[in-house]
């Protein structure tokens, strides 16, 4: 269980280069929490399943949404996105950023995009779209970084990581199924959160950590990937990740591997808890974690005359705002946890 004593920022991946830390300024410093990187004993599934084949079946098999964007006033950007612009070694004036509507949702999605990604903004916008509008929903600030530089301390030479409840990715993985490993690293820590405390543990506490996951793991003779050996969080949320191919995919996991029964109890489980937030039986969202708010591009710059009431400059509001969609809350501490991506990278499996 966690301690009370929180810490500022908690590390959740073993493998985390310990230069990574060295960008991150004060507020942002990581620091490690015992037993959560604790490296689990049972094997992966064998023969082990292709996350390759997975995303392209995934990109089949979900249905993609409508939308509409209206771009942010340039003054202006989501205190999360310059704050991983900072992290990361950017400029903040170099992303663009959106506002995004889908058909199931009435409140908005903000997303930054820095102008050299690779990634254009209607396969960033269409890939999104595919997320199930339960778990889509679990996001403030969506960041999609450029291409690995040549500085080796820079965060973005990660993969992607999640910090509390914004995403960031680089290009390449911005897939499927890297985006629902880690989406479920925030339903981990807020989606279950009634569950966890009616269990006794404290607010905060991820899913993961609790007799509840171990359990099934338990039951289990191994867990879905090796990279889910890293740790609970990060066996969960790959577990996550396979669940959703297991309930849309016809024939489920026996299609990527004859061994999935070796790590059925988790699968299972996930779905359990959350097949049915995930995929809401209405097919829309039933809350929204809300965008960071509106700061100024520049930090300590000033509003251009007309900047608060001005159409060109005028500072966004609430994503939720003029909309009776319930604003989803992080419990305490969430928003400092940090998980970073190492897994395959797309096309090596």
């Amino acid at each position: 269980m966690r301690s009370a004593q929180l810490l500022p920022l908690v590390l959740a991946s073993s493998s985390i280069p310990a230069a990574l830390g060295a960008t991150l300024p004060d507020f942002f410093r990581l620091s490690s929490r015992s037993g959560s990187a604790v490296e689990l004993q049972k094997p992966a599934v064998s023969p082990p399943f292709s996350e390759d084949v997975q995303d392209k079946d995934l990109r089949a098999d979900l249905p993609t949404r409508q939308w509409r964007f209206e771009p942010w006033p340039t003054f202006w950007m989501p205190k999360y996105c310059r704050e991983e612009a900072v992290i990361n070694q950017l400029q903040p004036a170099d992303f663009e950023v959106r506002d995004v509507w889908y058909e199931d949702c009435a409140a908005a999605w903000t997303i930054c995009r820095h102008r050299g990604a690779k990634e254009p903004w209607d396969g960033i916008l269409e890939t999104l779209s595919q997320v199930p509008v339960g778990m889509r929903q679990h996001v403030a600030n969506l960041v999609i970084l450029p291409g690995r530089t040549s500085d080796a301390s820079a965060t973005s030479n990660a993969a992607a990581y999640t910090r509390g409840s914004v995403l960031v990715f680089t290009p390449s993985f911005f897939k499927l199924g890297v985006l629902f490993h880690e989406f479920t690293h925030i339903l981990d820590m807020v989606a279950l959160q009634t569950v966890v405390k009616s269990h006794g543990y404290a607010e905060g506490t991820a899913f993961s950590e609790t007799k509840l996951w171990a359990r099934a793991y338990g039951n289990d003779s191994a867990v879905p990937t090796a990279y889910a050996r890293t740790s609970w969080q990060e066996d969960f949320a790959d577990a996550g990740r396979w669940a959703l191919s297991d309930m849309t995919h016809a024939g489920g996991l026996s299609v990527y591997s004859p061994g999935w029964r070796a790590c059925a109890h988790q699968i299972a489980a996930y779905k359990a808890w959350l097949g049915e937030l995930v995929f809401p039986r209405d097919g829309v969202c039933s809350g929204k974690i809300d965008t960071s708010p509106a700061v100024p591009v520049v930090a300590a710059a000033k509003p251009p005359p007309g900047a608060g009431g001005a159409a060109a400059q005028k500072m966004p509001g609430s994503g939720l705002q003029g909309t009776k969609v319930k604003k989803i809350v992080m419990p305490k501490g969430a928003e400092n946890m940090l998980w970073v991506y190492h897994g395959p990278a797309p096309g090596t499996q």
